[in-house]
């Protein structure tokens, strides 16, 4: 009894090994390059998530308002970065007139940004402003991607 449970064992653990080794290659992450407007992407979301969890509720707002108001200011910073990278805009499917789009919602992403980091910044600020203003930073991302996501593909 004692032995085919060990049997049993050693076969499950060979298998498992076996699929790490065969699948480890090719998820491989290594390969990846990159990009520049990919790092700035990565600060952005870095940022988003600051905002998010300070504008999830009341307290958390209330708690995190300086670091909301501080993140916004960082995505205002980092959309005028992004601006002049026209690595999105290249490859871009079924958008008529690419950059003008790139360049609308890259001004608009700082604008909403930087109107989050004000209404943030305010003494006695309310959650639901900026809630609100988040919002819009949201809806412009969102838009954005739609037309412009160039790494879409990682994602399904």
């Amino acid at each position: 009894m004692m032995i085919r449970k060990w049997l049993v064992f050693s076969l499950t653990a060979g298998i498992l090994v076996a699929i790490g080794v065969l699948a480890g290659p090719g998820r491989s992450w290594a390969d990846d390059k990159e990009t520049p407007l990919g790092k700035i992407m990565e600060k952005v979301n870095k940022n988003n998530s600051t905002i998010q969890k300070g504008v999830r509720s009341k307290i958390a707002f209330l708690k995190a308002q300086k670091d909301v108001e501080k993140s916004a200011k960082d995505l205002v910073k980092l959309a005028k970065q992004a601006k002049p990278i026209t690595d999105a805009v290249k490859k871009a499917k079924d958008v008529a007139n690419p950059q003008k789009k790139w360049d609308g919602y890259i001004d608009e992403l700082a604008k909403t940004s930087e109107h989050l980091a004000k209404v943030a910044g305010k003494t006695g600020a309310t959650y639901q402003s900026a809630k609100d203003a988040f919002g819009a930073v949201k809806k412009v991302c969102t838009d954005c991607h739609k037309d412009f996501r160039v790494d879409e593909e990682t994602f399904k």
